[in-house]
């Protein structure tokens, strides 16, 4: 079994060091992530104003579809929805959360639903 080395002053120290790369490296890692997330949204802004009024119809109708289908009909999960209705792969997790879907996946259940999927959390 370790023991914990006293705190001493080159302790304390190395404890500071050590967190100051950790706040760098999140830092850096958020960064990262917001550059990716704007990245993302410019992107989909841009395919969306290069579509034609007509297949921005057909986009939205598809789109619509498949969430009724997994959130209504079937009631299924978010995971269910990307990856089975949408035939995504895990790579859209998060940019699933960062358009919204997510907030809008939770939104649709009504709170004993919400309770009973997230009892986890709870426990």
């Amino acid at each position: 079994m370790n023991e914990s080395e006293p705190l001493t002053p080159e302790n304390a120290k190395n404890m500071e060091d050590k967190m100051d790369q950790y706040m760098k490296a999140s830092k850096d890692l958020t960064d990262v992530y917001t550059a990716n997330m704007k990245m993302n949204s410019e992107s989909a802004d841009a395919f969306w104003n290069s579509l034609s009024y007509n297949d921005k119809c057909n986009a939205f109708h598809a789109v619509v579809s498949k969430i009724f289908e997994g959130e209504i009909k079937v009631k299924g999960s978010y995971r269910y929805v990307l990856y089975d209705i949408f035939k995504f792969g895990p790579d859209m997790y998060t940019r699933g959360m960062d358009c919204g879907f997510m907030a809008l996946h939770n939104s649709i259940m009504n709170d004993e639903q919400f309770a009973e999927i997230n009892k986890w959390m709870l426990e």
